[in-house]
């Protein structure tokens, strides 16, 4: 390592670990504090009425799907969000799903909202953008359609015409079971000549809450009586 390289991963090291004066952390605790306090933001967009309404009129095509998630229960990697295509589906049931006509006013609403959970970058404060609270013209939820999921996490929306659409499931917490091997302790085994100590571990069990999302945009040509879907819930990335 040259010396101009060791140098810039001091100072990488010593903002993160605290070199700075007592008045500089407090400075730095306050500014954090008040990244981390929402701010009311509206959606300026205008919200287009007549488009929204006449977009929910009634119609000849069926949007069916089913809900589910594929978080990991039991073993060492509970609550993770598995990559295996072939993992066993977990069905949602009794949950809500909501179904919205897309509106320039929704894709910035959504814009805005994705921006607000990708507001950290290296997780240094100087890049930490603010926390936003993000509001809506109200109209937006009137003009929607709401169903739950059965038993087996199946949805349908019946009746609705051709268009573009935005399908939303707010947050849900899967709670999941786990063990995992911990160290107890240690032990010295000796034949007489050699001796060595050997570490000792057993099962804990342990709980994890997993948060999952879904939303997409789906559409629905002329002519299109009937979309089916697959809709599994991801976890949320904060």
């Amino acid at each position: 390592m040259n010396i101009k390289s060791a140098f810039v991963g001091g100072l990488f090291v010593c903002a993160l670990v605290g070199c700075a004066s007592t008045l500089d952390q407090a400075d730095w605790a306050a500014r954090n504090e008040q990244l981390d306090t929402p701010v009311d933001e509206n959606v300026t967009v205008p919200f287009n009425e007549p488009q929204a309404k006449a977009a929910m009129l009634p119609g000849d095509s069926t949007l069916r799907g089913v809900l589910y998630h594929k978080v990991r229960n039991g073993g060492k990697y509970a609550g993770e969000d598995t990559t295996i295509t072939l993992a066993p589906s977990t069905f949602l049931s009794g949950v809500k799903v909501y179904l919205y006509p897309v509106t320039a006013h929704l894709v910035e609403l959504n814009r805005l909202e994705e921006s607000n959970r990708n507001r950290f970058t290296l997780a240094l404060i100087s890049e930490k953008k603010q926390l936003k609270k993000i509001i809506p013209d109200q109209r937006l939820y009137k003009y929607s359609r709401m169903t739950k999921t059965d038993g087996h996490g199946r949805y349908v929306f019946k009746n609705i015409k051709p268009g573009k659409y935005y399908l939303y499931v707010p947050p849900q917490d899967i709670h999941s079971s786990g063990t995992e091997a911990v160290r107890s302790g240690t032990s010295v085994v000796s034949d007489g000549i050699y001796s060595a100590e050997v570490a000792h571990y057993q099962n804990q069990n342990y709980r994890v809450k997993t948060m999952v999302e879904y939303a997409e945009y789906v559409d629905i040509d002329s002519g299109q009586n009937e979309v089916t879907l697959e809709s599994r819930m991801r976890h949320r990335k904060r």
